[in-house]
């Protein structure tokens, strides 16, 4: 693995796009798994597969390989790939300015792993600022060191999905500091809440929501617009409206945000992510329940 992701680190970005869009392609054809979710996730989603499952696929690969280059990568060079809207630029810039804490919402749209690293050195070490990023530890353990080590920065703050990060993004939030999620990732039993996604019910993560109300944090939604073989685009917007205090209505808002920034880019959104699985522990929603056993 560590010779693959060396190799992946000295292709051109020119070179490596396209290579991964002919990989997801492949994939596309030849695993009927992939196939039919990514096709599921898209009729949900109100689009027809066989007008976007071509580009889909093919901006899939390009997603999975160029992660392994941006970990490989210095973030100092990864910064002449990054440009930035006005508005993200500005909005970010002012919600700093406010001193409240941020919540930074990236989800799996473009290049989820490039935006961190483009506000860290964009913003947050110049005016000695940090972000507090919640992450999952990747299954296979040959992954875990190069996606750590890849992920680590000056301005970042790993926080694992457990206690231990739950109290760093504490931490941050209380200290006026910045807090990363990826806010469509399904969270473990205990820590969310179904909430409509696309009409069906996904099992939607909370903590973020309860730590951004108790200390009034401002909301962003921020995503990585991949422009293949040059790089990426980083785009922003506020997600406004007050929380509630009510997790299945604020859930609900949040998947709603979303839903408004996938439909700019619906051809680079993670479609084949198995959004609605329900897991271990956790009761499915009445509807899915009485369907399985009607």
């Amino acid at each position: 693995m560590r010779f693959v992701l060396w190799l992946i680190s000295v292709i051109p970005l020119c070179i490596l796009h396209p290579i991964g869009g002919f990989l997801g392609e492949v994939v596309w054809r030849c695993a009927p798994r992939f196939h039919r979710r990514m096709s599921e996730n898209l009729r949900q989603a109100g689009y027809r597969p066989e007008a976007m499952a071509r580009e889909v696929s093919r901006q899939l690969g390009m997603q999975a390989i160029e992660s392994g280059w941006i970990w490989k990568r210095p973030h100092r060079e990864l910064m002449k790939y990054v440009k930035a809207t006005e508005q993200a630029d500005r909005l970010i810039a002012d919600a700093l300015a406010s001193g409240r804490p941020v919540l930074f919402l990236t989800p799996h749209i473009g290049c989820f792993e490039i935006t961190p690293v483009w506000l860290a050195q964009r913003h947050l070490q110049a005016e000695g600022r940090y972000m507090a990023i919640l992450y999952r530890t990747p299954r296979k353990a040959i992954l875990r060191p190069a996606v750590q080590k890849g992920r680590e920065t000056p301005g970042i703050v790993p926080a694992p999905a457990d206690l231990k990060g739950v109290r760093e993004l504490v931490r941050a939030f209380r200290d006026g500091q910045i807090v990363g999620v990826l806010p469509d990732q399904v969270p473990s039993k205990g820590e969310g809440v179904w909430a409509d996604f696309w009409g069906r019910k996904a099992y939607t993560m909370t903590l973020p929501l309860k730590l951004a109300r108790q200390f009034n944090a401002i909301r962003i939604v921020a995503w990585g617009r991949r422009v293949p073989g040059k790089g990426w685009v980083i785009d922003a917007r506020r997600w406004e409206g007050d929380l509630t205090g009510d997790l299945n209505k604020d859930a609900a808002a949040m998947n709603k945000a979303l839903e408004g920034v996938i439909r700019r880019i619906p051809e680079q959104y993670l479609w084949s992510y198995n959004r609605y699985k329900c897991p271990s522990g956790v009761q499915r929603p009445p509807q899915e329940s009485e369907a399985r056993h009607g």
